[in-house]
């Protein structure tokens, strides 16, 4: 092979310079603030779309910052799971996705200061503290895989108070962040179930009070955001019925994925991830039809 063949071998492709900050990935942080706001402010959201679209726009940029941060923090962790990924490869440099990180954080100060000129202080204030704790978990919270559980909860709960905030509807996506903060929880608790193995170096939940203690704290959280969801829709009929329909449907996947939790925690994730979309799909449309 010639040297022009080499190079042209080894220079990263569009493709693999997009897989940076998995766009896909963090495209849905931004969706979630999207989601929250149509929530909180129902129809009306379209004549709010200067500060909606900006908070979509922190989301996304703010995924992406992160994602990058834990591709260039967990290089080493990736060269065993992720080989395949521009870092690991050696396609892109560590140098690279740090300068990409750090720029996508500062845009996303950035946006978020301009969204509290037009919404709310308290818009930057929140942007500021997810940035922080993210920051945090990655250097080192996501080792104490029990206190990081929580804070994975914190931040997804973030996203719709952050929305909320910005369509001045906190007490809609009130429902929505607690119930997501409980489900995630227990989400995040499975998984630990699942990895338990291989989790050597890490001191999770199941390690520390045993699968089974862990899988009845997480069926006891996924009921508790089953209740929550419920709850919006009566005593306090923040949502229509519309919503109760859909939410229903989400609750008796998360009610019936419990069994799985202690029988194959591999399958009750993925039940509760299909859970938690139709639940989101429920609070857009309790906002939007009667």
């Amino acid at each position: 092979m010639s040297s022009n063949e080499t190079g042209t071998a080894n220079r990263p492709s569009f493709r693999k310079i997009l897989h940076m900050g998995r766009p896909f990935t963090s495209l849905l942080v931004g969706l979630g603030v999207l989601a929250a706001c149509v929530a909180g402010a129902g129809l009306t959201v379209v004549e709010l779309w200067l500060p909606v679209t900006l908070a979509t726009l922190v989301g996304f940029s703010f995924g992406l910052a992160s994602n990058a941060i834990n591709d260039y923090l967990d290089i080493e962790i990736d060269k065993v799971a992720h080989p395949e990924r521009p870092l690991p490869s050696g396609i892109l440099k560590p140098k690279t996705y740090l300068v990409f990180a750090v720029t996508l954080f500062v845009i996303c100060f950035i946006l978020a200061y301009f969204l509290s000129t037009i919404s709310s202080m308290v818009a930057f204030i929140l942007v500021a503290v997810a940035v922080v704790l993210q920051i945090g978990y990655e250097l080192g919270i996501k080792k104490k895989k029990a206190v990081g559980n929580i804070l994975i909860g914190f931040q997804t709960a973030l996203v719709f108070i952050f929305g909320g905030v910005i369509v001045g509807g906190l007490e809609a996506t009130s429902a929505m962040a607690i119930s997501s903060f409980l489900a995630i929880v227990g989400r995040e608790i499975i998984k630990d179930i699942e990895d338990i193995k291989g989790d050597i170096d890490r001191s999770t939940l199941p390690k520390i009070i045993g699968p089974k203690n862990a899988g009845i704290l997480s069926s006891f959280l996924v009921i508790l955001a089953v209740i929550v969801s419920i709850l919006a829709y009566y005593p306090f009929q923040i949502f229509g019925l519309g919503y109760l329909v859909l939410v229903l449907v989400s609750d008796g996947i998360f009610i019936g994925s419990i069994p799985s939790i202690f029988q194959n925690p591999n399958k009750a994730r993925k039940l509760l991830k299909f859970a938690m979309l139709i639940a989101l799909i429920a609070f857009i449309t309790g906002r939007i039809l009667p």
